[in-house]
């Protein structure tokens, strides 16, 4: 079997990193700034929430599903 880094391993955090940093363009592209902040701003987003789900071990709880 072979094994996947960790950074592969937190598929959740980079759904949810890359929710945020959409939310944060089309929030921002709605305000009118210029796409250049828009674009650096984002992805800052993007990259501050992934590196802290790797250095501080951050990971979403996992959906159980209901018995029965």
């Amino acid at each position: 079997m072979r094994e996947f880094p960790p950074l592969l391993l937190r598929e959740e955090v980079y759904a949810t990193a890359a929710l945020a940093g959409a939310a944060c363009y089309l929030g921002l592209r709605g305000a009118g700034t210029g796409d250049t902040p828009d674009i650096a701003v984002s992805a800052g987003l993007v990259l501050t929430l992934r590196m802290a789900a790797v250095f501080r071990d951050l990971h979403l709880p996992r959906l159980q599903r209901a018995a029965g």
